[in-house]
């Protein structure tokens, strides 16, 4: 009898990361899973400019742009503190 596998690549692998660390007992803090804002900042930008980009690149320029993720905390903590150039 045959055995039909159904494979399946989410576009940047995060899903392909947390299972792994899931099936491998590894910690999950290790998966940089991008603020909800990147997706759809980035399904945006493509649509309007007709080009692909990764989650990386949309992160780095809304970082520019002076978005924070609400989540990185310890780090508005630090700049907070002092931790300014």
């Amino acid at each position: 009898m045959y055995q039909s596998v159904l494979l399946l690549k989410s576009r940047d692998g995060i899903m392909e990361k947390v299972y792994s660390c899931l099936e491998g007992g590894g910690p999950l803090d290790s998966v940089h899973i991008p603020h909800s804002d990147v997706f759809f900042v980035r399904e945006a930008l493509e649509e309007r400019f007709d080009c692909t980009l990764s989650l990386a690149q949309v992160e780095e320029y809304m970082k520019e742009a002076g978005w924070k993720d609400s989540g990185d905390t310890r780090k508005s903590q630090e700049q907070d503190e002092g931790g300014r150039s």
